[in-house]
């Protein structure tokens, strides 16, 4: 054991979190067989068989639960102490992981991530970029942004915006097909599905103060937020997006609105999820300083104060 470094704990966390060698190679750059060989390094610091190969994954055997767990927390302990060592000089330093769905990734956070990056060079951020739901403490994140899905009770929820959905088609499309002008008229369009969630393929609308539900089947369906965005954007159909987004791109002339009138867009909030024990952390704070700034077009101003 005593020749085990840091970053083989974290290897082994990443690694048992993927269940998959060649998936953890993949998020470091680096050849499987150079993961591979670091496995069998850790195994014989800890003098045990910690995981089992198969040609379908990896999994765990008793000790590599006992591994995992002692693992996490000497990390979680590496990363309190630096984060107590940076707050006494003043500075933000270590690494902080970023839970991010891809659409908000490609068009809220790395737009101003640079930004970030300036202000805290000693900073290091790793976004992990994904539409499924994951455990935070199983994937080693110290940060999950979320939209639309309650937190857990086991985190700590910090609001930092919400938005609604709307109807938007690329220019190029409208000019080969038409506008519709109500929502019966989409019948007769080609409509992208989103395959992520049921509930973004029911479109709601208001038809002189009468609700309707559209239950829609779309022959074009991706289960990608942001392969949708990018579908639309191509000019592949009408796509119900983030309405937030959707005007950006509309100001920029990628994106116009379909049937506005009509839209409900509900309300669905945007949250960052953080682990209890890491909320006061230096460079926790200051992450979410960053990501508040990145959300401040999903939040409503808030109203004048009366005379």
């Amino acid at each position: 054991m005593n020749q085990l470094t840091l970053d083989d704990f974290a290897l082994f966390v990443r690694v048992a979190a993927l269940q998959s060698l060649s998936a953890a190679a993949r998020e470091r750059n680096v050849a499987a067989s150079q993961v591979s060989r670091a496995l069998a390094r850790i195994e014989a610091g800890a003098g045990a068989r910690l995981a089992h190969r198969t040609t379908h994954g990896l999994s765990l055997t008793d000790e590599g639960e006992l591994f995992l767990e002692h693992a996490q927390r000497i990390l979680m302990e590496h990363h309190q102490l630096q984060d107590q060592l940076g707050g006494r000089r003043g500075t933000v330093s270590g690494t902080v992981h970023i839970g991010v769905s891809q659409l908000l990734a490609q068009y809220v956070l790395i737009p101003h991530l640079a930004s970030l990056r300036q202000k805290h060079p000693q900073l290091h951020v790793n976004l992990h970029v994904d539409d499924r739901l994951v455990g935070m403490a199983d994937e080693g994140l110290d940060i999950a942004v979320r939209a639309g899905i309650p937190p857990p009770d086991t985190v700590i929820a910090r609001p930092l915006g919400s938005h609604g959905r709307a109807l938007y088609a690329a220019p190029a499309y409208l000019r080969r097909h038409g506008t519709p002008r109500t929502p019966h008229d989409l019948q007769d369009h080609m409509l992208i599905g989103n395959t992520a969630s049921p509930s973004h393929n029911r479109w709601t609308f208001d038809i002189d103060g009468e609700p309707l539900t559209l239950t829609v089947a779309a022959p074009l369906r991706v289960n990608s937020s942001a392969a949708v965005v990018s579908l639309a954007l191509a000019g592949a159909g009408i796509a119900r997006i983030n309405d937030v987004l959707g005007r950006q791109l509309v100001e920029q002339g990628l994106l116009k609105p379909v049937l506005a009138r009509h839209g409900v867009p509900g309300e669905h909030p945007i949250y960052a999820a953080i682990l209890a024990e890491r909320h006061r952390a230096t460079r926790i704070r200051a992450t979410m300083d960053y990501l508040e700034a990145c959300f401040a077009a999903f939040r409503k101003p808030r109203a004048a104060a009366s005379a």
